[in-house]
């Protein structure tokens, strides 16, 4: 047996086998282009994964989309994951910090819209006139919307109510302050002169003897309990309720046009004008609280209530559309672009980094099985020879 040659073939089977491996695993990236001998190109060049660049691109954006980052397991990611308590948490914070901050609204409107307020703090043109325009355009269309409505149409139920007790008591009322003027010092000397006009205007011969006789003073005397007794009779307030019923129904059964033009078209603007103004006044009021005071009746409702309803709505309506979002998105697409632009020297250097442990096996093994069909050929021509 020549022990020479058996190493020989040893060696040389392990070179071989290490060496083939080792340039296997390189062909997986290099090279990165292809190379020509003139017109001929070099087979195997350019290496595996830059020459099905493109298709590895389109299978990892299959496998992403399919079996990934699917449908079912955003909803359930969304379900179990927490999100909606992480939500509540952090808008819960951001909700705090803002409601229990002492600075003015005005101070944040200014910083985020500088030009918001005139040099004098009142609303700058810019938005006063367009507000102004569109609230003239909201009373416009409104009354033109109710023009053949009529006024008992608009009255809920409940209103309707409220002026059926409203009315008795502006009855009592009436009846209570004519009293009250009356027994006041200016309700007397109108009185008197009304009786003074009665007695001497009017009255003639008798008249004339009445006055002689009697007086103003007794006149009202005994005139004043009389009128002071039927103004405290229950048949007068009732006769009254009922006059304002029927009045107040005759305005009821009036359709808006019809209010319109009986107040005047002029007297509705003015108090459109007028409205809005005391609108503006309030909001500059409000513009200058602090926020904490602001938020303050709020800030229990907000973190117990508004928020959580807030978040649940967020996650149910993301569970929803979670079909329409992959399709938005087009997952496929994106992955399949973000590889195709993505370097292969940065894909070599990932693999590598993961598997380059590995690479060194195969690359090891290779110079072990090669040696090991070495040493098998070298004994088969030992024994054959």
């Amino acid at each position: 047996m020549n022990v020479f040659t058996i190493l020989v073939n040893i060696g040389v089977g392990s070179v071989i086998g290490g060496v083939t491996n080792e340039l296997a695993i390189r062909m997986l990236f290099r090279p990165l282009k292809p190379w020509y001998i003139g017109r001929w190109r070099v087979p195997f060049t350019p290496g595996l994964i830059p020459s099905r660049r493109d298709d590895i691109a389109i299978q990892m954006g299959r496998l992403v989309e399919e079996h990934l980052l699917t449908m079912e397991g955003v909803k359930r990611a969304l379900t179990q994951s927490g999100l909606e308590n992480t939500l509540a948490d952090w808008m819960n914070r951001v909700a705090t910090d803002w409601m229990t901050d002492e600075q003015s609204l005005r101070q944040v409107l200014q910083r985020a819209l500088p030009q918001i307020f005139q040099e004098d703090g009142t609303w700058s043109d810019s938005l006063r006139q367009p507000l102004q325009l569109h609230w003239q355009t909201f009373v416009d269309r409104t009354l033109y919307q109710y023009e053949e409505k009529k006024l008992r149409e608009l009255v809920p139920p409940a209103g309707r109510e409220r002026l059926d007790t409203a009315l008795d008591t502006v009855s009592e009322l009436l009846l209570m302050r004519l009293r009250e003027f009356l027994h006041s010092p200016e309700g007397q000397q109108s009185l008197q002169s009304m009786i003074r006009g009665l007695l001497g205007g009017g009255g003639g011969m008798f008249g004339g003897l009445v006055g002689m006789f009697l007086g103003d003073d007794k006149i009202l005397g005994k005139l004043l309990p009389h009128l002071d007794d039927l103004l405290q009779r229950p048949e007068l307030s009732q006769k009254l309720r009922q006059m304002l019923g029927i009045e107040t129904d005759k305005l009821l059964d009036k359709n808006v046009g019809e209010l319109v033009q009986w107040i005047g078209r002029d007297q509705i603007d003015d108090w459109s004008r007028a409205l809005f103004t005391r609108l503006e006044e309030q909001s500059l009021r409000i513009v200058d609280e602090p926020l904490s005071r602001l938020t303050s009746p709020f800030q229990n409702a907000v973190n117990t209530e508004l928020i959580p309803r807030l978040t649940r709505w967020m996650i149910e309506t993301l569970e929803k559309n979670v079909e329409l979002i992959f399709q938005k998105l087009a997952i496929r697409e994106i992955v399949t672009r973000q590889v195709e632009g993505f370097p292969i020297e940065r894909i070599e250097e990932m693999v590598v980094g993961i598997s380059g442990r590995e690479f060194r096996m195969i690359t090891v093994l290779g110079f072990i099985l090669g040696g090991i069909i070495g040493l098998v050929q070298g004994l088969l021509s030992s024994w054959l020879g």
